[in-house]
C-alpha cells in the first residue's frame, strides 16, 4: 500500500498494477502475479525458518 503514495503518477508499480487491476477486472495476470509472490514469500520463511533451526543445532553440538 505504501507504493500508492510514495511512487509518482508516472511509474506503474506491480502493487498499483495490481490494484487498479483488481478494482477494474480480475484478470489471470493478477492471479498469477500473486501467486508467484506468494510462492516466493513462503520459500523465504521456510529458508529462513530451516537456517534459524540449522544454527541453534550447530550452536548446541559447538558447546558440549
Amino acid at each position: 500500500m505504501a507504493a500508492l503514495f510514495l511512487a509518482s503518477p508516472q511509474q506503474r508499480t506491480l502493487p498499483r498494477q495490481i490494484f487498479s487491476g483488481v478494482s477494474e477486472n480480475v484478470s489471470p495476470a493478477i492471479a498469477a502475479a500473486a501467486v508467484v509472490l506468494l510462492t516466493v514469500s513462503v520459500m523465504l520463511m521456510a529458508v529462513l525458518e530451516w537456517l534459524r533451526r540449522r544454527g541453534r543445532t550447530v550452536a548446541r553440538r559447538g558447546s558440549k
